[in-house]
């Protein structure tokens, strides 16, 4: 009986985790760290659908011994039904046993593991293990720039300006002569630069459907010893100038040099759109 049961909503019970998860995730701002903004509402209308049909389908779906009891009277209405000995289903044999509770048992385990991952357990951003995987700035040239062609960056106000925005600059036409001697204050996570051991990649995630398309972009950051006071994967702000990179076994050809280099905590959106 357990194992029909668990059967039977095991699906019900994994489209309802996801549905409070989605929901409790626009809720709190934590939808962000999954998807680009532009897809909140549909995704949040989504997953409101998504819970009344499983709610419905609770409503609806007919159990088996409903199912049994309508076949035992269509026999009897043709007279080919047999007497059961007191009602009784057929006692399971050892086999039988053992592969209903390792059914069961599969099927709690991975409604826990859903329960957890949707709900209980906090959303976790992406990482420079993930830059090692998806190679940096590799799509920085179809990044929209801040700049439209031909424009440059003379009197322009770039305060605003992200590591998306520099990476954008920096690999587009001219635009390493534009950046150098640009001042610039940006936010990202620190990450290796395998070709500079004396420089570390400020970097962010670009979002523009899902985190699983998320591409990272980054600049270089001069700083010999940055590895004793800067772990990989930690946040911090940077306020300097662009310079020609110091550092001639880079493969990035232009570098912050930094004025001062603030620890700071991960920013409720880690990711630039």
């Amino acid at each position: 009986m357990l194992e029909r049961l668990l059967s039977r909503w095991r699906g019900v019970a994994l489209t309802l985790f996801t549905v409070v998860a989605t929901v409790w995730l626009s809720m709190t701002g934590g939808l962000s760290l999954y998807i680009h903004p532009r897809y909140f509402v549909f995704t949040s209308i989504m997953a409101v659908i998504g819970g009344i049909l499983a709610i419905a389908a609770i409503a609806v779906t007919p159990g088996r011994d409903d199912h049994d009891h309508d076949h035992s009277h269509e026999s009897d209405a043709l007279g080919t039904s047999t007497t059961r000995r007191g009602n009784r289903r057929p006692r399971l044999g050892a086999r039988q046993r053992i592969a209903v509770i390792a059914s069961t048992t599969v099927t709690l385990v991975v409604v826990a593991t859903a329960f957890v991952a949707l709900i209980i357990a906090p959303p976790v951003t992406l990482s420079s293990a993930a830059v090692e995987n998806r190679s940096l700035n590799a799509n920085a040239q179809t990044v929209d720039s801040p700049i439209s062609e031909g424009e440059t960056l003379r009197g322009r106000d770039t305060s605003s300006f992200t590591v998306k925005d520099w990476a954008a600059m920096l690999r587009q036409g001219d635009g390493e002569q534009q950046v150098l001697g640009e001042r610039a204050k940006l936010v990202g996570f620190v990450t290796e630069d395998p070709d500079a051991p004396d420089a570390f990649i400020l970097a962010r995630f670009v979002v523009n459907c899902c985190a699983i398309d998320a591409a990272p972009v980054g600049v270089a950051v001069h700083q010999p010893g940055w590895q004793g006071t800067y772990p990989v994967d930690s946040w911090v702000e940077v306020d300097g100038a662009f310079v020609t990179n110091p550092s001639a076994s880079s493969a990035e050809r232009v570098a912050l040099m930094p004025t001062t280099i603030t620890a700071i905590d991960q920013p409720s959106d880690p990711y630039v759109y």
